[in-house]
């Protein structure tokens, strides 16, 4: 779209881009006043700035984001682009080539980025608002000094309720040179918020709302699309005062003009649902996918690849691109997110009117079939969940079937790869919704009630966890559920095990795995058994936890799971290790490193060769340690693994100083300590710090 007026609110923006100081800025205006137009207009100018390094990156929220789970993708997003092959940023969501621009920005030539991609990564377990404020600090301490991070929070219709307050937290502790940029209706959750407008950071673009563009403005449009138009000019003004200088229908009135050649096609009627009912005409008047497509796009909401979009409209890949073809089609979409979607929620809404409950219902079953066959995909091939269609599905479900449906999606479907994700807080968000939709005592709520355990088990919550569990675990044995009794017998034991509780945890998993091996469940008492084993190990116990994963082994073998199957020859290595023989350990090890090589599991790949590493330490073969560190230390910076990177730099720091070298020794120690103190990582920062003050000679 062509951009004209506006001038008053660049020269503002304009001022407040040149402060250094970290601002939020309000974008105010009803809808169709051109808000995203003029944010996205912004972004433009300070990408181009003359005297200014800028980057930006845009997100859209939808009513049911919580303003955690927008955090949380944010930081993700980040880490992504961070850690993306150049030359396979063609193929990734648009945002995080938006944030490949600004970290360029960010690390000078000659930085270390590997460095730096460790300090973006999440750790899901932390809070989610003093990791993204932590981030935004490293964002600004990179910058230069004129350098400027935006980035652009622009609400689908309304965020959810009490955004405010959480956004408030952030806005009052932002970093030098970082803009936040929201997009807010009259009377939406920031600029009704006494707390949030009470912040002195937070400066108003414009001053009050955005209003109608002026005569000149719509003259000045006119006049840079006089060629495309075919109509006279002077009586496109005329007919165009109708719309009273309203952006959307402005805007929409001259693609319809330039599509047809006519303005007896256009509305009389002024309100910008007529101009949507004028836009619709138009696609209807190209052809049935047109019509599906667009109906396609408005059930799926946000922006979305076309492998999801194709088979939601039912129409091919050839098909599609022949519409993307057409100017004035192409040009009512735009890339946002994981693809594209529908360019104005005033023209989205509109076609959602025009599509009956029966047929509202078999397109979000179709998204429900796409999202449901990635998810299935992904944990049949073992490989990374699609965080889309884990964010989306429960939400295509619960139109498409009712709120038990959606209850049990989100148990049994949505959350193990939420979790796997590390995408908590979405997870979170969609357990509260779950929890307003269910009778007390039921199936459902114990259900909910157990994801919320899993959930803050991740978080390390672990009292909020057990309590969850025990609810959970109550309805199960009031109903007599014996599957449901194993796996919450399961999650309690996996949680006295985190908390060092270890009588209790050989109790419970006993317990789940007589109701396994009765239920005839050969996943489930593997998984026992190699439960079992872990505790055995921990207490020192090995003969016991050797038995317990080689049973467990035997089970995964004839399942053919090799995930499992690696992960006993790689809890089979620990145990070989600790009683010092290291070449039954290795060779664990390598069947480890195989099967997790074949699958793509980056961690479990670093795990392994750290491990080989340590076991060639122990040898004193310190060049070959030194190897098998270094690759898994180039895993965890390209995965983010934190803990990870800080073990590989501190076992690299005992390799150089077994080898005398104590200078690069302290180094390395000394990188771990940074990564420590970026992350908040108090629990290991103690033994690190105990490291350095030896090898300096510190007490």
């Amino acid at each position: 779209m062509i951009f004209v007026g506006r001038k008053a609110e660049l020269r503002r923006f304009e001022e407040v881009l040149k402060d250094p100081r970290g601002q939020a800025i309000l974008v105010v205006g009803q809808a169709g006043t051109g808000k995203t137009w003029l944010i996205n207009k912004m972004a433009e100018m300070a990408q181009n700035h003359a005297e200014l390094k800028c980057g930006w990156v845009r997100y859209e929220v939808t009513p049911t984001d919580s303003v955690d789970s927008t955090m949380a993708l944010m930081m993700d997003d980040a880490f992504e682009a961070a850690n993306t092959e150049p030359s396979c940023f063609d193929n990734v969501a648009r945002r995080r080539k938006q944030w490949l621009a600004l970290l360029k920005a960010i690390v000078p030539k000659g930085g270390d980025i590997g460095e730096l991609i460790v300090s973006l990564r999440r750790d899901p377990q932390g809070n989610t608002r003093e990791q993204f404020l932590e981030r935004l600090r490293l964002i600004s301490k990179r910058m230069p000094e004129d350098g400027r991070a935006i980035f652009i929070i622009d609400p689908e219709k309304y965020m959810q309720e009490k955004s405010d307050q959480a956004w408030a937290i952030v806005v009052k502790q932002l970093p030098e040179k970082i803009k936040l940029v929201f997009a807010q209706r009259p009377g939406d959750a920031l600029i009704s918020s006494e707390i949030f407008g009470s912040i002195t950071s937070v400066v108003h673009v414009p001053e009050r709302s955005l209003d109608s563009l002026g005569e000149a403005d719509v003259d000045e449009l006119l006049q840079l699309r006089s060629r495309e138009l075919g109509c006279s000019i002077v009586k496109l003004r005329e007919v165009l005062k109708r719309y009273n200088g309203h952006p959307y229908a402005i805007q929409a009135a001259l693609d319809i003009v330039e599509k047809t050649k006519s303005v007896k096609e256009l509305p009389q009627d002024p309100t910008p649902s007529a101009i949507a009912e004028g836009q619709w005409d138009r696609i209807c008047e190209i052809s049935d996918d047109a019509i599906r497509l667009f109906k396609g796009y408005a059930i799926v909401e946000v922006g979305v690849p076309d492998d999801v979009i194709e088979p939601v409209s039912k129409i091919d890949a050839d098909a599609f691109q022949h519409l993307l073809a057409d100017k004035y089609l192409r040009g009512l979409l735009r890339e946002e997110g994981y693809g594209r979607r529908i360019y104005h929620a005033i023209f989205a809404d509109y076609v959602l009117g025009q599509m009956g409950e029966g047929e509202e219902k078999e397109y979000h079953r179709r998204a429900v079939e796409v999202y449901r066959e990635k998810l299935k995909e992904a944990s049949e091939k073992q490989t990374k969940p699609d965080a889309l269609a884990a964010m989306r599905l429960a939400e295509h479900v619960l139109e498409a079937e009712g709120g038990k449906a959606f209850i049990d999606t989100f148990v049994n479907e949505c959350t193990e790869p939420l979790l796997n994700l590390g995408l908590l807080d979405a997870a979170m968000n969609l357990s509260d919704r779950a929890l307003g939709m269910i009778q007390r005592h039921s199936r459902e709520e114990a259900a909910v009630f157990g994801n919320l355990g899993l959930i803050y088990m991740n978080k390390g919550k672990l009292d909020k966890a057990e309590q969850m569990h025990l609810q959970a675990l109550g309805t199960y044995m009031l109903s007599d559920d014996q599957q449901g009794i194993a796996g919450y017998w399961a999650n309690l034991g996996n949680l006295f095990y985190m908390k060092g509780e270890l009588s209790k945890a050989e109790e419970v998993h006993k317990k789940s795995l007589m109701i396994e091996e009765r239920l005839g469940r050969l996943e489930g008492v593997a998984r026992q058994y190699g439960n079992l084993g872990l505790i055995y190990q921990t207490r020192g116990e090995l003969d016991k936890a050797e038995e317990m994963h080689l049973k467990s082994l035997e089970i995964e073998k004839k399942l053919g799971r090799l995930e499992g199957i690696a992960s006993d020859y790689g809890n089979l290595g620990l145990i070989y290790m600790d009683r010092g023989e290291l070449d039954k350990a290795e060779e664990m090890y390598r069947r480890a490193l195989q099967i997790d090589e074949k699958l793509g599991l980056q961690e479990g790949m670093a795990n392994q060769y750290g491990n080989l590493g340590l076991i060639y330490g122990r040898r004193g073969e310190l060049d070959k340690a030194e190897e098998m560190q270094k690759k898994a230390l180039e895993i965890d910076q390209r995965i983010g693994g934190l803990e990870g990177a800080v073990d590989r730099y501190g076992n690299l720091g005992a390799i150089y100083e077994a080898k005398g070298d104590m200078a690069k020794a302290v180094v390395f120690w000394e990188r771990a300590r940074d990564i420590c103190k970026t992350v908040g990582m108090g629990h290991m920062i103690e033994i690190v710090e105990r490291n350095l003050r030896r090898l300096l000679g510190e007490k």
